[in-house]
């Protein structure tokens, strides 16, 4: 119980914010047992669980926004790990939180980010990312040439430290990402930042809290993450050329 409570957490907030992505399935019938342990742990709430078979007979898919286990299909054990086609070299658990990140990813808006645009665009990357991080300023520098490669780079808000301190007080890596997103020039006021210049204070109505919010959606602990357009994730700083390889292989 205790487990499949951590594996959901955030669970109710996670069908408010990815509802679209929680579609009720209909169950065929040899895994109501899934079904019955699933409301046994989660109540109610396992109406909203994709439930799907897998390529193993008799093995279940449960999943709830990015969260993905197996259960048995008597409801009897359940795995928390990644399922592996070694005759394709594919990672199947891979494969299926890639398709729900691209869902997630498709119903955001670019009104909210800050864009560098390729001028011939190929890809698009979208990343959260944290003024205060280096290996964040070090992927920044690497916009040029992703842009001329064709990669256009998309910025969400993501100060690591959080919103306020114990004194409740506003944290400085919040309030430049404030700063920045309430900048007349946003993308320019973004590369002085990542370039060491701290932004004129600012604040205005921004999307910065909306954006820790989808933070928490996508999974992210940590920053730069990098999120490929097919929903593909790269959850750290990789140069320009390594990146323009990996999407390459889309």
């Amino acid at each position: 119980m205790n487990l499949f409570r951590n594996l959901f957490k955030n669970y109710a907030a996670l069908v408010t914010m990815c509802g679209v992505l929680m579609v009720p399935v209909s169950l065929q019938a040899e895994s109501a047992s899934v079904k019955a342990q699933l409301k046994k742990m989660i109540g109610q709430d396992a109406e909203s669980a994709d439930i799907k078979e897998t390529p193993i007979k008799g093995l279940y898919q449960v999943q709830v926004g990015l969260t993905l286990v197996y259960m048995s299909e008597d409801g009897q054990f359940m795995l928390n790990g990644s399922l592996i086609d070694l005759k394709d070299n594919q990672n199947l658990t891979q494969l299926e939180q890639a398709k729900t990140r691209k869902i997630m990813l498709d119903a955001l808006s670019e009104e909210d980010m800050i864009v560098y645009p390729a001028t011939n665009p190929k890809y698009t990357i979208t990343v959260f990312t944290d003024i205060d991080c280096p290996y964040c300023r070090k992927l920044h520098e690497e916009i040029p040439t992703l842009n001329k490669a064709g990669v256009t780079v998309r910025y969400l808000a993501f100060p690591r430290s959080g919103v306020m301190d114990a004194q409740g007080n506003l944290k400085a890596s919040y309030q430049k990402s404030v700063s920045v997103w309430c900048a007349k020039d946003r993308a320019q006021t973004m590369t002085d930042a990542m370039n060491g210049l701290p932004p004129e204070t600012q604040n205005c109505s921004n999307p910065v809290i909306k954006h820790l919010t989808k933070a928490e959606e996508f999974n992210v602990t940590g920053t730069p993450n990098i999120i490929f357009d097919d929903g593909r994730i790269v959850g750290g700083y990789a140069p320009a050329e390594e990146l323009l390889k990996l999407l390459s292989q889309s």
